[in-house]
């Protein structure tokens, strides 16, 4: 009787898993089986990991009895860290002309036009995947009024989105989504044919009115009306293409096509920084820490500050050839960059996520561990930018070049010596 309950239990997990009870494809990371029945590998790979990330020990206030948030950034030149940047994936196309990967629902997600390795993926490319199937939501790193204050750690300005389809449905998320996660450069212009007036394209110059203000403005005229008829017809038959070209445009310029996107590859990304809490948990006594957020790092371009005295403006993110030259929209980059934050994630939300992919071990491909182990046993190797002290400022604000890396090494050994102090008696 045993076995026939046991036998049943496997059969609803299996119909639950095959009629979308839940979405395992979007969870699991890549698998060995290839189109024509080939295995890549001696085993079927039949594992389908979806599983929810374990959670750390519960720590009661009254227990906390010392805390200090730390932000570090783990480098991808460091040795240690490569199984996080590794393997390098990236978008058929060029920056000219933009990515050809431009999925439109779901199921263009693994679209061959992205280039993934086949057995493990780079922690970017687990985030840009799971930031467009709604898995992961997308902190602003400074609030939409007030872009040169980056305190986007705080995780004050999320990316709201209503459902988790939203970057294939709605244009709004999507192109919120696509500026922090891509780099992009203005369509050409938008024309359109006035027959009416015995031919010849013109532009569409933005006003500060709504489109709908603006169709309402041709219509109040018969004369414009009659000059403006395609405008307007097209206003009519295609309302909702119109409309996007008129909300990518500026007051005072023509409207122009959809922006050229170019994706972010992960050869892109040089580190992430993560904003942690180590804390003395009484109940435990235990010095502990927990990861809170974490943020991509790449190249951007360089702004020049007119008024020191001012805070600094961020330039516009930069994508790379496969020849690794820069590009800032659709022209080739030569000036400085500038190493920035892209955007935060909450941290124990993408461990969820990442508990389902692998990272590569060299002693044993057969024994991967996860993703979310390798942040969760620590093996890897961060600096100490930023502590929280009375200033709000990081290290480089008052110390510079190795003193800097000094200044990171003395933090750490502070909190070693109030941990050792606490047990000497």
């Amino acid at each position: 009787m045993k076995k026939v309950f046991f036998g049943l239990g496997c059969l609803c997990i299996t119909a639950a898993f095959g009629q979308g009870g839940v979405q395992s494809g979007d969870l699991r990371g890549p698998v060995n089986v290839l189109p024509n029945g080939v295995i890549d590998g001696v085993v079927l790979k039949e594992e389908v990991p979806v599983r929810q990330a374990i959670q750390p020990e519960f720590v009661r206030e009254a227990d906390l009895v010392w805390s200090k948030r730390v932000f570090s950034r783990i480098d991808s030149r460091e040795k240690i860290n490569h199984e996080i940047f590794f393997p390098f994936d990236n978008f058929d196309g060029d920056p000219l002309g933009g990515s050809l990967y431009n999925p439109a629902t779901r199921n263009d997600i693994d679209d061959p036009r992205w280039n993934k390795d086949q057995q493990r993926w780079s922690l970017w490319t687990i985030i840009l995947r799971h930031v467009m199937l709604g898995d992961l939501t997308v902190y602003q790193v400074s609030s939409p009024d007030y872009t040169t204050l980056e305190d986007g750690y705080s995780l004050r300005y999320p990316i709201a989105r209503v459902d988790k389809d939203d970057y294939f449905t709605s244009g709004t998320y999507r192109d919120r989504v696509n500026k922090a996660i891509s780099s992009r450069a203005k369509g050409a212009e938008f024309e359109i044919e006035l027959t009416a007036v015995g031919g010849g394209k013109v532009p569409i110059l933005k006003t500060n009115q709504t489109l709908q203000q603006y169709i309402d403005s041709l219509r109040s005229d018969s004369n414009l009306a009659d000059m403006n008829k395609d405008i307007i017809d097209m206003y009519v038959s295609e309302p909702q293409t119109l409309q996007r070209y008129w909300d990518n445009g500026d007051v005072g310029f023509n409207i122009s096509y959809d922006d050229i996107v170019s994706y972010v590859g992960s050869s892109h990304i040089i580190a992430y920084n993560i904003k942690e809490d180590w804390f003395f948990d009484k109940e435990r006594s235990l010095l502990d820490r927990r990861i809170i957020a974490i943020a991509p790092v790449a190249r951007y371009s360089s702004v020049e500050q007119k008024d020191p005295s001012q805070p600094k403006e961020r330039g516009k993110l930069l994508v790379y050839d496969l020849e690794g030259t820069p590009y800032l929209g659709a022209d080739k980059y030569t000036e400085q960059v500038e190493e920035n934050e892209m955007f935060w994630l909450y941290f124990p939300e993408l461990r969820n996520v990442i508990i389902n992919y692998y990272v590569y071990n060299d002693q044993n491909d057969a024994q991967w561990m996860s993703m979310d182990d390798l942040f969760w046993k620590r093996k890897f190797s961060s600096t100490i930018y930023k502590v929280s002290d009375k200033f709000d400022r990081e290290i480089q604000d008052y110390k510079f070049g190795v003193d800097a890396l000094y200044e990171a090494e003395r933090i750490k050994e502070e909190i070693r010596t109030w941990e050792h102090d606490v047990w000497n008696f």
